[in-house]
């Protein structure tokens, strides 16, 4: 079905469907920020107690703490910029929404005094 044979309450109906949707995955987004985050900074951590010498250095865990701290950089990066797309998709998608809503011309029922 085309976007211009939906009625206007199927039109608001699909956009708060993918507004929920928007919203889930900016969710997910962020709990990758953070994940990213923990391992860029346990990465570095890990680095740090080794080259202090609070852990035995050993190869398996130098490369262990330089693979976390890399991978937890490209992974807050990457998601960083998906939850920024992913905000101006739904600012878009809330302000179409908007625009449907007011294009009804609803009548506001109230008191007149």
């Amino acid at each position: 079905m085309l976007e211009a044979d939906l009625t206007p309450a199927e039109q608001i109906e699909r956009l708060e469907a993918r507004l929920e949707e928007l919203r889930e995955a900016i969710q997910r987004s962020r709990k990758l920020v953070a994940a990213g985050r923990a391992c860029s900074l346990g990465g570095a951590g890990l680095l740090i107690c080794l080259m202090l010498g609070v852990a035995t250095l050993t190869p398996i865990r130098m490369i262990f703490g330089l693979t976390a701290a890399i991978g937890g950089l490209v992974l807050l990066g990457s998601s960083l910029s998906s939850t920024a797309q992913l905000e101006l998709s739904l600012k878009q998608t809330e302000d179409k929404r908007n625009a449907a809503i007011d294009a009804l011309d609803l009548v506001k029922i109230g008191d007149d005094g």
